[in-house]
Order: C-alpha cells, then structure tokens, then sequence
C-alpha cells in the first residue's frame, strides 16, 4: 500500500465559538484545531480521509472539498470522506447553529489548511504497512437520554435525579477502532481512530476560554508522546448525538474523569491513548495491497414542519421582541423558522450514505449527529468482519433521532434548526447503510458456488 498522511492548524487568534446554546468567545489555544488528511491508494483505486476539529460544517462545503480533493488526486469523490469531530470548543463555521450566525467565509482558513494537508500528503507518499484492531473502553461514554419512572424521555437528567431514571434509551458503543499505518521498518507513521462520544467536555479547565480539540487533541498528544512527534492522527467520531461522558445513572464519572482535580478532555484523551496501546491482540501491520472501493448514495426522508404549538410559542416570542422584551438569539432564530411559510420549505432532505473499503475495515458516513442505536445496528447488518460508522461525514443535516425520541419531547428530537430530519430517518439511514455495504461485500468479497442453469444447456 502507498499512503502519505499531513496535517495543518487553523486556530483563530480569537474568535466566536459556537458549539453552547450561549455563544462563547474565545482567546488562544489549548490544543490546535487543525485538518488531519490521510491519502492512500491500494488495489482497485484510492481513498483520502480528512478529519477536522470543528463542530460541524454544511453539506455545500464538504461537497466543494471534496471536488477540489478529486481535482487534485484524481481520486472518485465518492472515495473522499470528510470527517467533523464535533469538538464544542471549536472555531467558527458556515451554518446557524443555534444563537450562531454562520457565514461561508469563516470557513476560509479551514479550506485552505485542508488543500495544503492534502497536497503534502499527495506529494509524500510512499510504501507503507497498515493494521487494524478494536479496543474496549466504557469508562467514559455514556447514554445521555433515559427513560423516566414520569413516563418521558429526558436528556442530561443530572445526577439529582438518579432515582427517576429507568434505564438508558440505547445502548453505547463503547469500541475503540484503530487503523495503523507504519513505515516499512515497523515505526508507526498515522493512527485513525474511531469512538463514539460527544466532544464537549470543556477542552482543559473548568470554565476556560480557548479553543480545543477537546479529548480528541489531547489523545493526539498522547499518541505522539508515545510513537514520535510526526505521527498523525485523525479522529473520526462515531454515533454519539445521545451520548456523552456523564453516568448520570452510577455516577462513575465523578470519582474518575469528572472527579474535582481532574480535566476530563485530558482523561479521556490520554485514556483512550493507553487503550490503544494496550489493545489486545495487538495490532499487527501488513505490507499487503489493501482493496479500496467505495459506494455513495443519495437517500430521500422525510423533512419537519413546525407544530401549531411551536408557531404559537414562536409567535409570543416575536410579540416579546416587539414589546422591547430582551430576548435570547436562539429564541428569536428558532420563532423565525417556526413562521417560516411551508411553502418556502422543501418536504423531504436528500441525505448521502457513503460506505469505503479500506482493506479489513469498512467505514460508513453518515451526513449528521446519529444516535447510538442507529449505529450499532448498521454493525449488526454489516457483512463486513469490521465496521465502523462515522457521523457528521461529508456535512451535516443535524440530529438524526429515532421515531420515539422525536415524538418525546426530548432536546435532539425537537424540530429546530439543528433537528429536522423526519420521522422514518433512522430507517433509511439503516436500510440505505446496509445496502451499499452489502453491494460492496459482493462486488469483491463473495465467490458465488453453484446458481441457476437451464436443464437443457450442456454440462
């Protein structure tokens, strides 16, 4: 296998970050934020891999990435993923995200860190060795939605209320995915990494105002601490928009990475990394020629509407407003697209699911926050030995939440501007997912034995 693997930063100076209801403001830095990209190429064709320390970033953008990404390496678009991680302590970005203005040009500085990485990675590739192995880690993820002995479905709960929790909505995925590439003397050169978990766990100090990759930076860190200063790593987040590293249920994360003298993005960061390095079986490098294929569909669901109840809160919100009330941006935003006339609203949203064969891993990407029973049940129907799923690929359409949690009042299920995917989403990204990964496991994978013959044709 050839691969070539660089990384540039594009942390603001200063700068608005959006990732709280409460838009923030922050100054200087405790990890950079930065483009990680992996380009490669093996048997059958090539693949590129970027993944990005930014909230999210719209679907226009990632497209427009990935074309210049083609131009550039000649490589199928549909073969190029781009990956957010979601990091709440992130730089600004080109959609509205809640009290958050988003503009294209904020994104200027991450679309050309992506090129430059990109074009280094092109130009440095060279014969590589590659290796794949998963982890187990539940010390740090956590269902944030439960059920209520009230009879509702409530997220973040806090830990006052541990005696009117029921029991999670769904399950966690608590694998570590890795995928290695080593130079050819065996020393470790690039790492990907897939778990799933939200990055929003403050970035360093409680309270603290600067920008951060959040986990994911310092578990960078901790990785090139251990292997070398030039190791790349990207992380690619995985199902997680009802997930996040508060045991609301146990309490377990305030006597370990919550505890009062600790930093929970360092704990989980530098936890995850022990993990990796202490995975067992081992991960093992091959200088085999790894297959790389991969498929992209687009798929059509249902897009929400605005309930009678939501316009009347929206109109007493404007009625405020006009009265000289002070009202929170993110009120006025989600009255304006409550009155917003259907009419000016398209009925359905076209989402991409990609699925990319690199070698023994299958990678699947989907354009949005996605709960975890989603992804674990694409695992399931997977053909594929493994699989791992990525959310926030290629843009993003918001939460994307099962039928009962968008009829349970619950945060991610309220229809807004970051959650209006319909009812019936999650079928079709499971559906739509477990398709194309079952295309791809018989364009290659399957020998066919026997079949249908006509009696009278010859032996």
């Amino acid at each position: 296998m050839i691969a070539g693997f660089a990384e540039r930063e594009y942390t603001p100076a200063e700068g608005p970050v959006p990732g709280q209801i409460k838009v923030g403001y922050a100054k200087g830095k405790r990890t950079p934020l930065m483009a990680h990209v992996a380009v490669m190429e093996g048997k059958g064709g090539g693949a590129v891999l970027v993944s990005l320390d930014i909230l999210f970033v719209s679907v226009a953008f990632a497209t427009k990435m990935r074309r210049r990404i083609s131009e550039l390496t000649h490589i199928p678009t549909e073969q190029i993923l781009i990956a957010c991680s979601h990091t709440h302590t992130g730089c600004a970005i080109d959609l509205d995200c809640w009290a958050f203005r988003g503009s294209p040009d904020n994104l200027i500085p991450v679309e050309n860190s992506i090129m430059e990485a990109v074009k280094e990675a092109w130009a440095t590739r060279r014969n590589v060795k590659m290796g794949v192995a998963t982890g187990f880690d539940a010390r740090f993820n956590f269902c944030r939605d439960f059920y209520t002995t009230d009879g509702y479905i409530v997220m973040n709960p806090g830990h006052q209320n541990a005696d009117k929790l029921v029991k999670p909505y769904a399950a966690v995925d608590h694998s570590v995915n890795v995928m290695r590439f080593d130079e050819l003397d065996g020393t470790p050169r690039c790492f990907v990494v897939n778990y799933a978990n939200h990055l929003d766990t403050g970035g360093g100090a409680p309270k603290e105002k600067s920008f951060s990759a959040d986990y994911a930076g310092y578990l960078r860190l901790a990785l090139q601490k251990a292997y070398g200063k030039d190791v790349t790593v990207l992380f690619l987040n995985g199902c997680c928009a009802n997930v996040n590293h508060y045991d609301y249920k146990y309490g377990s994360d305030r006597t370990g990475h919550c505890r009062p003298d600790a930093f929970p993005s360092v704990e989980i960061g530098e936890g995850l990394a022990e993990t990796i390095q202490n995975i067992t079986p081992a991960l093992v490098s091959s200088d085999e020629e790894f297959r790389i294929e991969g498929k992209s569909r687009m798929h059509l669901t249902a897009r929400r509407s605005a309930t009678r109840a939501q316009k009347e809160w929206a109109m007493c919100v404007k009625n405020r407003v006009a009265a000289g009330e002070e009202v929170s941006l993110r009120r006025v935003l989600l009255a304006d697209l409550y009155l917003t006339d259907q009419e000016n609203l398209p009925t359905t949203v076209d989402l991409e699911i990609q699925v990319l064969q690199i070698g023994p891993w299958t990678i699947v990407g989907l354009p949005g926050e996605i709960y975890s029973d989603i992804g674990l049940k694409i695992k399931a129907n997977s053909p594929f030995a493994n699989t791992v799923v990525v959310e926030l690929a290629n843009g993003t359409h918001g939460y994307m939440a099962p039928d009962i949690v968008q009829e349970s009042g619950c945060y991610e299920g309220t229809y807004s501007n970051v959650a209006y995917t319909g009812h019936g989403t999650a079928k079709v990204l499971i559906d739509g997912a477990t398709n194309l990964l079952n295309a791809l496991f018989e364009s290659d994978n399957v020998l066919s034995f026997g079949g249908f013959r006509n009696a009278s044709m010859p032996e």
